[in-house]
């Protein structure tokens, strides 16, 4: 079975120009084009809407959904690939005149011809070998493949000796919302129609993965993601009397001196790293400008993990926060001695976002139910990040004892990491899948493909299961604020998963970028070859 180029480029070309930024209602649109592209083009379907999935994102204001389908095989088997992807795109603010033609692939690459552009992308522009556009690579791209390799299957279903069940999901590019209600689907589905999933393969392009010159990739497994906070709360007082109080900015300050870039969280493991902690937010948290020295500021990170546990993180983030609160003290105190100053006396006091709401439960016996209102009243706010802030800046004005302090948690998200230890049946068939993928490129094409362990960029591919211990997402939950009412992930579901994992994707360069560019050659006719071998490949007849 030969994917057709042309039908694949006709297909992409649809999705690409519907504009399904995150977390827009554009997102909406493109769950419902690709809901019709399905009945229109996957043959049978029309006649079994049972195999169609329409599945609503639970209490959506925006009414979005994961869309998708199951085909089954001639053979009578529960065996079942997945073929997922998701369907939103980051936005064209930084396209600037062109942000009209982002969506518009073919005439955004002709107007670039006038431009000055970077001369990797002139060059790969002139070759005529490259498509640019917001999404055509990331991921469009990859579900027309999909979509493309469904149509054929049903076509025929004596083709694939295993079922295959697509889906798309909005929101990967913020909080990956749409694969976080897809568990929940997973389960449903594999509980009601006993199915076996062998395998999930993802279709993000390689290069946002990882980069290997000269060498197109295959991923067995996908990094995790936390997003550790520091919640400083010091003491006000006239910047006059600047002794008197102790700057909440102070403690952050030395909090992330001794956080970002801390190589000691950085992991590694069989020659593959991730990189040190980022700090994406640093403020104080008051509403308008005082002379009076900050009492609250925050400091969030991105860190990425491979093995690590949140238990473990935990540890380490107190550890840190202890050791920031006294290097802190240490410099107030030295600097009011060297300016002869007297200086009020603070001690250092580091507790986790759960033993912080213990404290609180003391003097607040229902503060469980009242975090329920809090986050109620902050649903207008379009960003989960944002809200848990506010919900802790809300929960600190209740705080009796007013000590200085630093609290330690998890904002959103979090991405459980994936690795394939090749201890089990399934994880050994799917490193084979990878395997016969590489050969097949090398054979076939002529194409040099290397097999990397983690997907180095955030994906959903980390929903397919948790392996680790139940204690986990426990940690998570429990110290990350307003879990459950500003996000979730269905744990209990989660738990009841175990997919081993895969990505193949398509070629391209600067994903998220105004030169985000798809490598035609490879895209279009390697790419979805090398996809419907890994599918074959789950169960080879």
């Amino acid at each position: 079975m030969a994917l057709h180029k042309s039908s694949i480029m006709e297909l992409l070309l649809a999705l690409t120009e519907v504009p399904s930024v995150s977390r827009t209602e554009g997102e909406a649109r493109m769950g419902a084009f690709i809901k019709e592209k399905l009945l229109e083009r996957v043959p049978g379907l029309k006649d079994n809407p049972k195999n169609l999935i329409w599945y609503p994102l639970p209490n959506d204001p925006l009414g979005r959904h994961v869309v998708g389908a199951i085909v089954y095989s001639a053979e009578d088997t529960k065996d079942t690939v997945i073929l997922t992807g998701h369907y939103d795109v980051v936005d064209v603010g930084d396209y600037g005149k062109y942000k009209k033609l982002a969506f518009s692939p073919m005439e955004y690459t002709k107007a670039l011809k006038g431009e000055n552009l970077d001369t990797e992308s002139k060059q790969d522009l002139l070759s005529g070998d490259y498509l640019f556009g917001r999404g055509i690579m990331d991921m469009k791209c990859g579900l027309a493949a999909e979509m493309a390799l469904l149509e054929e299957f049903a076509a025929d279903v004596s083709k694939f000796p295993v079922n295959v069940l697509f889906l798309a999901v909005p929101d990967e590019e913020d909080s990956s919302e749409g694969m976080r209600a897809a568990v929940s689907l997973l389960v449903e589905l594999q509980e009601k129609e006993n199915l076996r999933y062998l395998g999930a393969i993802l279709t993000e392009p390689s290069s946002a993965g990882a980069q290997v010159e000269g060498k197109e990739l295959i991923f067995c497994g996908t990094v995790g993601k936390l997003m550790p906070f520091f919640y400083c709360m010091g003491a006000g007082a006239h910047v006059g009397q600047y002794y008197r109080g102790l700057s909440a900015t102070l403690l952050a300050s030395f909090c992330n001196q001794l956080m970002e870039a801390n190589p000691d969280l950085i992991e590694e493991v069989n020659g593959e790293k991730t990189p040190p902690p980022a700090c994406l937010y640093f403020r104080d948290l008051r509403e308008s400008y005082s002379v009076t020295l900050p009492d609250r500021a925050l400091v969030y990170y991105n860190l990425l993990t491979l093995r690590k546990y949140p238990a473990d993180i935990i540890k380490e983030l107190k550890k840190i926060a202890e050791r920031a609160f006294k290097r802190a003290l240490e410099h107030l105190a030295d600097s009011a001695k060297s300016a002869g100053f007297d200086a009020d006396e603070f001690s250092p006091l580091v507790l986790s976002f759960e033993e912080y709401l213990t404290e609180l439960a003391r003097a607040n016996p229902d503060i469980k139910g009242e975090i329920r209102r809090i986050a109620s009243e902050l649903a207008e706010l379009n960003d989960d990040r944002e809200r848990a802030i506010e919900l802790l800046k809300k929960l600190s004005d209740k705080d009796p004892s007013r000590k200085p302090k630093i609290v330690v948690g998890f904002l959103p998200p979090w991405y459980p990491h994936r690795e394939n230890t090749r201890e089990t049946s399934s994880d050994l068939l799917v490193a084979d899948v990878a395997q016969k993928v590489v050969n097949e490129a090398k054979d076939k094409f002529g194409i040099d493909m290397e097999i990397k362990e983690f997907f180095g960029g955030i994906c959903d591919l980390s929903y397919m299961g948790y392996k680790g211990s139940a204690f986990d997402p426990f940690c998570v939950a429990a110290n990350m604020p307003g879990w459950g009412s500003i996000y979730r992930v269905a744990v209990k579901d989660l738990m009841k998963l175990d997919i081993p994992v895969l990505n193949i994707g398509p070629s391209g360069k600067d994903p998220h970028k105004p030169t985000e560019r798809l490598y035609l050659p490879f895209s279009l006719e390697v790419f979805p070859a090398l996809l419907e071998r890994a599918v074959k490949a789950f169960k080879e007849v």
